[in-house]
């Protein structure tokens, strides 16, 4: 299968997912390298939670980028494994950010309740995923070339990990907007837009039809919802100016 057997509606959705992609693990990339600035092990995780956030569109992504590159998709397998075994790794991580940055690390025991919730399923996803026959119901089904339909099991913690992390996301939010700092409050302004932003799209994403226009301002919210996530995090000092942060 080449680049020109494929619909434009393919095209669209493979060229705007994997925009998406790289640019959450870019910026989660770039979340990371400021651990060597700042020496703060949540900062690892903080990073590490948006990186591992965007797999949840690796395997339509990378599948697209294969096409492109070697004219060949990602068999069920490849697919589903990248679309699903990380997730976990950004849920861990963000709930270790958040026990960090909100509860000063008094909350362990929060961080192993989900550690051993997502390690349950870990377990059973990888248990699945060698049972092909099994995949419509419990893994998913790929719909036409890219668009991935969760079955029982991946759907279950896909909402899972999306509820959790808009509720601590949005908690952490508007707590940073009460802060008397104007950085921090715009800091909590951007975080709150990207915690949004992403389930929104994420939702509309799972629920909505699919077409040539609904596709391209999904993924752009979703883009949008990187930059804000960014940017809750570490605001540039000339759009500090800007935003009159003193």
């Amino acid at each position: 299968m080449g680049l020109e057997d494929l619909e434009t509606l393919e095209i669209i959705h493979g060229t705007f997912t994997l925009t998406f992609v790289l640019i959450s693990i870019l910026i989660g990339i770039r979340i990371l390298l400021k651990y060597f600035k700042l020496k703060r092990k949540e900062i690892i995780t903080v990073g590490l939670s948006w990186l591992f956030l965007s797999s949840a569109w690796w395997g339509s992504s990378f599948s697209f980028l294969s096409i492109l590159l070697l004219d060949i998709p990602f068999n069920e397998f490849i697919y589903f494994s990248l679309g699903n075994l990380f997730i976990p790794i950004a849920v861990i991580s963000w709930i270790y950010s958040i026990n960090k940055m909100l509860y000063n690390g008094e909350k362990n025991w929060l961080v192993m309740v989900f550690l051993a919730i997502s390690l349950i399923y870990e377990i059973i996803l990888i248990i699945f995923l060698f049972q092909e026959p099994l995949y419509p119901t419990y893994i998913g089904t790929i719909v036409e070339s890219f668009y991935y339909k969760p079955g029982l099991i991946t759907m279950a913690y896909q909402l899972f990990a999306i509820l959790v992390t808009i509720f601590t996301g949005v908690l952490f939010s508007l707590k940073s907007i009460k802060s008397e700092e104007d950085l921090v409050k715009w800091k909590g302004r951007f975080l709150l837009l990207a915690f949004l932003a992403f389930s929104v799209g994420a939702i509309f994403d799972a629920l909505i039809e699919l077409n040539e226009v609904t596709i391209i301002i999904i993924r752009l919210i979703l883009i949008l919802s990187s930059i804000g996530y960014y940017l809750g995090f570490f605001l540039p000092d000339k759009l500090a100016h800007i935003l009159g942060v003193k």
